[in-house]
């Protein structure tokens, strides 16, 4: 009797695995058969479920980025205060635990899918995680009574933070976490006064 294998179950297991290669290794120099060997499993079968590995990165960031909004939910649910929930809100950027760091390196690896793809999924994941953004950052600011006009701040702190993390790619020099931490508390300042 063939075994029947539950398709979502199998890209899950493909994905979890796959992320636990890419928090142990450079994403960029790991090749799609060294990745196939690693997360133990025949070409016939990637290629059932994912065209390439870049596809394979997309996915895998995608699952992640929903995980850390599940968590940054909970966190934000304990915040005390404006800055605060801003500093969890962007903590992707700014943490170091083990799913930042990689989604991190999800993100750098992807970015080419992202941004130049013609896919119908991937615009779709585009809108949904800019939505999801705006959405929660508008609801922060609601929280902590930041009257309307400054809401128009909302989607240039998202493009800050984005615009931060891209200068700390390319200049090492450039310290991510402490210049978006500053960066954080001088935009609750200036909002909370007005």
């Amino acid at each position: 009797m063939p075994i029947i294998v539950n398709k979502e179950e199998k890209i899950d297991e493909i994905c979890q695995k796959a992320y636990n290669e890419f928090k142990k290794n450079e994403i960029e120099t790991i090749s799609l058969n060294q990745l196939i060997q690693k997360i133990d499993i025949s070409k016939g079968q990637f290629y059932h479920y994912f065209k390439t590995k870049e596809e394979l990165v997309f996915e895998v960031m995608k699952r992640k980025t929903i995980e850390y909004f599940n968590i940054c939910e909970k966190d934000l649910e304990k915040c005390k205060s404006f800055e605060q929930c801003l500093l969890i809100f962007f903590s992707v950027y700014i943490s170091n635990d083990d799913l930042c760091k990689t989604l991190r390196k999800l993100f750098f690896a992807s970015f080419h899918t992202y941004v130049y793809s013609k896919k119908k999924e991937v615009s779709q994941y585009n809108h949904f995680y800019y939505e999801y953004i705006d959405k929660k950052l508008l609801n922060i600011f609601e929280q902590y009574e930041i009257n309307y006009t400054k809401k128009e701040f909302i989607k240039s702190i998202c493009a800050t933070a984005d615009g931060m993390y891209f200068r700390d790619l390319v200049d090492n020099s450039f310290n991510l976490q402490n210049e978006l931490s500053l960066y954080i508390k001088q935009i609750s300042i200036i909002l909370k006064k007005g």
